[in-house]
């Protein structure tokens, strides 16, 4: 895949492989050179796979010299950053809804919380039995209000974490730079 570690290398066949894929190629002559995965996603979890992102110093795009023109390597670094910005703006869309959903469980987690420790508090006085103490009190009510609060904890704090990453690959990508070469 990659030549040196501080740069990606992404092989296409046709210049559109980048953005796009065409699975009816499997069942052409040309089968063992179809891609079944666009080369930006492919960039992507190529940098999503390293340690840091922010190590990558240029990707390289290799395309057929039959097919490589000025214009060519122009539209193919262009589309490049354009699907980059693109894909950041989806990145932070989702961020929102996960924080938003996070935000909008909350109150209802909260209420969960309160009457599992209210539940719980009742079923540790000392006059219920022990074992319901522990069974109940210390158990099921404890176990409820926790839960209460994990999903909208999860979700302001934890979920977003794979975004935030996916974030930081995507603005590397659209600034490093990019290099079209000849695969011949």
């Amino acid at each position: 895949m990659s030549a040196r570690r501080d740069e990606i290398v992404v092989h296409l066949n046709r210049p559109d492989d980048l953005v796009s894929t065409d699975p009816m190629r499997l069942l052409g002559d040309d089968a063992d050179r179809a891609r079944t995965v666009r080369g930006v996603d492919e960039l992507l979890n190529e940098l999503l796979g390293r340690r840091r992102v922010t190590r990558t110093k240029r990707v390289v795009l290799t395309v057929p010299s039959a097919v490589l023109t000025d214009d060519t390597a122009h539209r193919l670094t262009t589309a490049v950053a354009r699907w980059a910005a693109c894909r950041i703006e989806e990145v932070d869309r989702d961020a929102r809804v996960l924080w938003r959903q996070g935000l909008g469980s909350l109150r209802p987690g909260t209420v969960l919380f309160l009457v599992g420790l209210l539940f719980s508090s009742d079923f540790l006085q000392p006059d219920v039995p022990d074992v319901l103490q522990q069974i109940l009190g210390n158990g099921v009510f404890l176990v409820i209000a926790w839960v209460g609060l994990w999903y909208p904890l999860d979700l302001l704090f934890f979920a977003r974490l794979p975004l935030k990453r996916e974030r930081r690959a995507l603005t590397v990508l659209s600034r490093v730079p990019v290099e079209v070469r000849a695969a011949d």
